[in-house]
């Protein structure tokens, strides 16, 4: 791969372009630095007739900042899972020209021109670009972006604009970067805890945003558990997976209304179960089960614990 390390820059920063190479060999180089350096991904070049590209990647303490200048492409992330990379990461990508069109599980979404959205390097992603576009892509562990973020899962995977309110100011650093990073007056390090603060700002309009959204989220979530308590299988990761969120953002959802997964399940089988030994002949055992509830011993510790009886004490007390 032609890698240019500019002096006096550190040693860490890096360029390439496909200026002079010959096509074939130029696409190679792209997905197979993409692969290595941005994290496990297929890159589809859609034109090789017309394939342009070039990248910028600079050192920023903890971070590592890219300027991509990319062709009409697919990228498909597989997700890092237990491949064995360092440690978690996310993504802040902010396009400066072109649509990233983008599909998380069940959602699509299209990140334009003046917007950034947070990913997750441990999950699968898509991104459709029909055209040429230009981007900033930064690379954050994510211990380094909780420390500013206390719940970054809230955020991810939700466009946010730098061109009003908060997001403003994190736009107009992203672009002097892109534009003068190599002259800058700040160390690197100062740099990214700029980078992090105005972060912080910006997250506060998705913060409220998420907040109306999130609501509608936690009513699918206890209504999912209304729904379904009878299955014993039923579990916060499979409920988070099927609503496109993470098993953390689900308990966020569920602890801001003073309550957790658990806590809803055991009330509601235990309600249920309350409303079956009032109605029914039912043995004991056999409710248990209805309600989910796979160990009928402990149904009754769990049903004592609520309600100051054991379930045949219960009914014939009614």
């Amino acid at each position: 791969m032609q890698t240019v390390t500019a002096s006096p820059a550190p040693s860490n920063d890096a360029r390439w372009s496909s200026s002079g190479m010959g096509r074939r060999e130029a696409i190679g180089q792209w997905q197979d630095w993409a692969a290595r350096t941005i994290a496990p991904i297929d890159v589809s070049v859609r034109d090789i007739d017309r394939f342009v590209a070039g990248w910028r990647s600079y050192g920023l303490g903890d971070l590592r900042f890219l300027h991509l200048l990319a062709p009409a492409q697919r990228v498909i992330h597989r997700g890092t899972g237990s491949s064995g990379q360092a440690a978690p990461s996310i993504q802040l990508v902010y396009a400066r020209r072109g649509a990233l069109r983008t599909q998380i599980g069940r959602r699509n979404f299209t990140i334009g021109p003046g917007e950034f959205v947070l990913l997750d390097n441990t999950r699968f992603y898509q991104m459709d670009m029909d055209s040429a576009h230009e981007a900033i892509d930064l690379m954050m562990p994510r211990i380094w972006v909780e420390h500013w973020l206390p719940d970054p899962d809230q955020l991810l995977g939700r466009p946010l604009s730098t061109r009003t309110g908060w997001g403003a100011p994190l736009g107009s650093l992203l672009e002097a970067m892109a534009r003068h990073i190599d002259d800058s007056p700040l160390m690197r390090p100062l740099l990214a805890e700029r980078v992090g603060a105005l972060l912080t700002l910006a997250a506060e309009t998705g913060d409220r945003a998420a907040s109306g959204l999130g609501g509608g989220l936690a009513d699918r979530i206890l209504r999912r558990i209304e729904r379904d308590f009878a299955d014993p299988d039923l579990a916060p990761q499979p409920v988070a997976d099927a609503l496109g969120i993470s098993k953390r953002y689900l308990q966020a959802l569920l602890a801001a209304r003073g309550t957790s997964f658990v806590q809803e399940l055991g009330r509601v089988r235990l309600e249920r179960a309350c409303d079956l030994l009032a109605e029914s002949g039912l043995p004991v055992a056999e409710i248990a089960f209805r309600c989910g509830f796979l160990d009928p011993g402990y149904f009754a510790r769990q049903f004592r614990r609520r309600f100051g009886a054991t379930p045949r004490d219960w009914r014939t007390q009614r």
